[in-house]
């Protein structure tokens, strides 16, 4: 541990100068244009390992400092201080060589002290105790490949760290190098994200122009007369409990994904009791900050109980403390703190879920009554690890991949989740989230060979998540997904989401994925029943009120549609794709001025232009509304074939329609998956090649 009286400065200044060597990078940039993305840090004894390092960060786009890039004439000491104060990450190689370089020990100290530290291991050695609980990625092994998992996972830590120095989606954005995106695997190479395509429409309801994204159908709760709250919600019952996001205790931001992915565990494993109905991860994650009251909260998530918490994990150990909160009163009902070997993560969260349980159902005994328990501590979780390296990339591909982005950090997210598998082959929850990534970025990719490739990874990565884990309803889910969404088999899609439903009737994303597929399957009582019961579990999130809307509208109840996309858009005003849906409900009824407003608003182009083009035409514009089709061909190209199919059908050229939606076919694009039950499409129902594409997609 280096003392107090080391002057860094000094050092810094003092270090001695390795060779120079003319890097890859400084053959097409001199140094000192601009702040480097990333100073690396290394022993010169290890510089062939740290060339390794920099031409991989180079080839991924990235601006690298180390010192082979010293021009001539340049003064050493000042150049080298002035890169590593400037630098957005400071990648410091740990070796037996460098843990005793008190140069490089300097250099990660004020890298450490400016939080632009980020570390990796090139081989076995002791680092200075005051960097023990700094996570530091493994990278012995490594020999320079860009496609290795661990590498793509610690390229993905890179990424983040510096997103997060840059603050918010700008940072993402600064993020990633200027170039397309770089590939996962050499197949994925094309991929990029589609102009004007949102992820989360491709991973809610597809790229379509009538989709389904997020849950709730509080209109059917009206219609059939429940007993309800405000705008329709049902009342509290004693067995809803909320699982807050847990707070991050080690001083790490960094640490953050791990803190809130126990607390997802730990929500999954409530939710495998049907004693219990558990808030789902959206409407619990609008607390994050606890800025109101427990009472305050539990009302607002409609919830009796409410299961706070913190974690700290510290090289080999974590701690984690839990709290069960009576949200009527505000007192707390159960609290209980665990400190385990890292190893032991999967007992605390299965511990912590176990003694929730008994807790509440002491309390609500009639709805427990004849019910099987959870596992108790040791067992695992359907779908589950025993690797902690695991888990932890799972935890890191998730946050990842919910961040929604983009490409990037969709392909990143897949980085991690193959990281995990390659710890672990059977880590069903890992196939599973593969599976779901893959699906979306199927939806953004360019190139039709990378496009098939990743279609027929997802299915398979989902038909290995529920063989591995036959109780495992995510896995379900997610393959249910890829074959619907991706596959275009609806008949091969069914079984597989009512076998979700089966396993995961206490989880909402679940039941929001069984009742989308329900919905445009023309299965509208059923999709209605599922989405209620989700609704009850996730009653924050705007989407809950965008859906509603929408499979009101799939169900040509345009009026009652309306409410709901007015009310999601007041929670979300930039929300996309709420505008346009709100623009076709009013359109069908005529309203056509309200309708273009609706259209105009829409921040999604590609779901904007189809509206504006029927509007145009129902005026008599068609000057205009060729245009606005023109534009629709020009900026989405491919990727708006379904779309084009719909405004066809609204303008009255069933041949151009049929034609479109024939092409969409060969190129399996996804928002046929919205084909059976679109409204804008009614035109064609008796037109023989419909009912044949119909047929061939398996809706009847």
């Amino acid at each position: 541990m280096l003392g107090r009286s080391l002057d860094l400065d000094r050092l810094i200044r003092e270090r001695p100068r390795r060779p120079a060597l003319l890097s890859v990078h400084a053959l097409s940039e001199a140094w000192g244009l601009r702040v480097p993305d990333i100073f690396l840090s290394y022993n010169r004894e290890d510089q062939a390992k740290a060339r390794l390092f920099a031409d991989a960060f180079v080839a991924e786009g990235f601006h690298v400092w180390w010192d082979t890039t010293l021009r001539a004439g340049e003064a050493y000491d000042e150049v080298t201080e002035k890169a590593l104060r400037e630098a957005n990450a400071v990648v410091v190689l740990w070796s037996k060589k460098s843990v005793a370089s008190r140069w490089v020990r300097a250099e990660a100290t004020v890298a450490h002290r400016q939080k632009t530290l980020v570390p990796a291991m090139i081989e076995a050695c002791e680092r200075p105790i005051m960097f023990e609980l700094t996570q530091t990625a493994e990278l012995g092994h490594w020999v320079g490949d860009r496609t290795d998992p661990a590498w793509r996972a610690f390229l993905a830590d890179v990424r983040q760290h510096l997103a997060h120095r840059a603050g918010g989606d700008q940072g993402a954005a600064a993020a990633s190098p200027s170039r397309e995106e770089p590939s996962i695997q050499e197949v994925y190479l094309s991929t990029k994200s589609k102009q004007s395509l949102n992820r989360r429409t491709l991973i809610g309801g597809g790229a379509a122009g009538i989709g389904l994204v997020g849950t709730g159908l509080i209109w059917w709760l009206n219609r059939q007369g429940q007993r309800s709250g405000g705008m329709g919600l049902a009342s509290v019952e004693d067995n809803r409990v909320a699982v807050l996001p847990f707070l991050n205790l080690s001083g790490d931001p960094k640490q953050d994904y791990f803190a809130d992915g126990l607390s997802a565990e730990v929500r999954a494993e409530l939710a495998r009791n049907s004693a219990l109905q558990v808030a789902a991860q959206t409407s619990s994650s609008a607390f994050k900050e606890r800025a109101k009251t427990a009472k305050e909260m539990a009302d607002k998530l409609g919830v009796a109980y409410l299961l706070d918490g913190n974690a700290r994990k510290a090289d080999s150990l974590v701690r984690v403390n839990a709290e069960l909160i009576d949200g009527k009163t505000g007192f707390s009902l159960w609290a209980q703190t665990f400190e385990r070997p890292i190893d032991n993560v999967f007992a605390v969260q299965s511990e912590i879920a176990a003694s929730v349980t008994t807790a509440l159902v002491d309390r609500v005994a009639r709805q427990a009554s004849g019910d099987a328990p959870l596992k108790t501590a040791g067992g695992s979780s359907p779908g589950g690890t025993q690797n902690v390296a695991a888990f932890e990339h799972k935890l890191k591909g998730r946050a990842l991949f919910e961040s929604a982005l983009g490409g990037q950090t969709d392909l990143d997210a897949l980085a991690e989740f193959e990281a995990a598998l390659a710890l672990d082959p059977n880590y069903a929850a890992a196939h599973a989230w593969r599976s779901r990534t893959l699906s979306v970025l199927y939806g953004q990719s360019v190139s039709p060979v990378a496009a098939e490739k990743m279609r027929l990874d997802a299915i398979a990565a989902g038909r290995k998540a529920v063989s591995l884990a036959p109780d495992f309803a995510d896995g379900y889910s997610a393959l249910g997904f890829s074959l619907f969404n991706v596959g275009l088999d609806v008949k091969a899609a069914k079984p597989v989401f009512e076998q979700s439903i089966k396993y995961g009737r206490g989880d909402g994303d679940v039941l929001t994925g069984f009742a989308v597929f329900c919905a445009r399957t023309g299965r509208v009582d059923e999709a209605a029943e599922a989405i209620a019961r989700a609704t009850t579990l996730d009653p924050l999130n705007p989407t809950v009120f965008r859906s509603s809307g929408t499979i009101a509208l799939l169900a040509r109840r345009y009026e009652e549609a309306l409410p709901f996309f007015e009310r999601a858009l007041s929670m979300n005003p930039k929300m996309s794709v709420a505008h346009s849906f709100r623009g076709t409900a009013l359109m069908l009824l005529d309203r056509l001025v309200e309708a273009r407003q609706a259209f105009e608003a829409e921040p999604n182009r590609i779901f904007a232009l189809p509206g504006l083009a029927i509007l145009d035409h129902l005026a008599g514009q068609k000057a205009a509304a060729q245009a606005d089709l023109d534009k629709l061909i020009r900026e989405a190209g491919d990727s708006g074939l379904y779309q084009q199919a719909q405004v066809f059908a609204m303008w009255g050229e069933m041949d151009r329609a049929v034609t479109q939606l024939d092409r969409a076919y060969q190129a399996k694009d996804a928002g046929l998956a919205n084909l059976f039950t679109d409204p804008l499409l009614d035109k064609l129902k008796g037109n023989a090649a419909y009912q044949s594409l119909v047929n061939a997609i398996g809706f009847v």
